[in-house]
């Protein structure tokens, strides 16, 4: 869980967040057989434990067509995901700073430039 004061420290797990609206850790939990009673929640420590017995299965060869196609899957996902966009602060230092990094062309910012005389 993500860390709430300056003490505390936050879990792997927060590496593994998913919006809690789409639903998928409440499904996978479900697909292994555990949902939590009506407006409560899963049993402490469950979800460890199910990543913990999948990372364990995953090392069988039997399952190697299995952890093939998740592989396969998960690529499919990783291509499809929108790749973020650079940010640049309004400082003229930074923005000579993405153009030497490449974040941005001379040639957008040239014409980005030339649209604020219009």
């Amino acid at each position: 869980m993500p860390a709430t004061t300056k003490k505390q420290k936050g879990t792997a797990m927060d590496y593994l967040a998913a919006p809690r609206d789409s639903g998928i850790v409440k499904s996978l939990m479900a697909s292994l057989g555990y949902a939590a009673p009506k407006g409560g929640r899963l049993p402490a420590g469950v979800k460890l434990d199910a990543l913990i017995a999948l990372d364990e299965a995953f090392t069988v060869e039997d399952f190697g067509d299995f952890v093939s196609s998740i592989r396969t899957r998960v690529a499919a996902l990783q291509a499809a995901r929108r790749t973020a966009t650079a940010k640049v602060s309004a400082t003229p230092e930074s923005i000579v700073a993405a153009v030497q990094s490449g974040k941005i062309s001379l040639a957008d910012l040239t014409a980005a430039l030339s649209h604020l005389d219009a």
